[in-house]
């Protein structure tokens, strides 16, 4: 029972360190311009495809974290490869909408997004080899890569993200 709340408690307190590295790039970001975070314009096919990654993406994020907290190394490693393989980018798509997206996706964004998966490929090795420590990292770097891409290129579906002046100038 103590082994139990002892990895329990490793646990929690990986995710939330985890959390708080990835929170903790966020002032990085403000190099980046006011110019270069907009939101994503696509074309309403292209748009939807790139909803229902995200909404797969999100759904698995939610599974792995349950399942670091409970050492379940099969349901990580299967998630993270499942999320590693919803790369948009490597959707059946027609040429004129490989186009459009090489087109309207920004260089930061391809590389954010390029980066997420190749983590959650990371992830899915770390699950098969057992190991929670390089699991909980690469989890923690995944989520701070959806921090920045969400804080740069989804302002308008996530306002928290927007900065107080920004907030103050909308409502005046």
């Amino acid at each position: 029972m103590i082994r139990i709340q002892a990895v329990a408690v490793f646990w929690v307190v990986s995710l939330l360190a985890g959390l708080m590295l990835a929170s903790g790039s966020l002032p990085a970001m403000e190099a980046d311009s006011a110019a270069s975070r907009q939101d994503i314009h696509l074309s309403p096919a292209l748009m939807d495809l790139l909803r229902a990654e995200m909404r797969e993406i999100a759904g698995g994020m939610q599974t792995i974290s349950l399942s670091l907290a409970t050492a379940d190394w099969q349901s990580i490693q299967e998630t993270s490869s499942k999320i590693r393989d919803s790369y948009i980018m490597k959707k059946k798509l027609t040429s004129v909408q490989k186009e459009e997206l090489k087109h309207a996706l920004p260089e930061r964004f391809k590389h954010l997004d390029g980066a997420f998966h190749q983590r959650a490929d990371k992830l899915a090795d770390a699950a098969a080899n057992r190991d929670p420590e390089a699991a909980t990292f690469q989890y923690s770097r995944m989520i701070e890569n959806c921090l920045n891409c969400h804080s740069l290129y989804a302002q308008s579906r996530f306002p928290g993200f927007s900065s107080e002046e920004q907030i103050q100038h909308e409502h005046h």
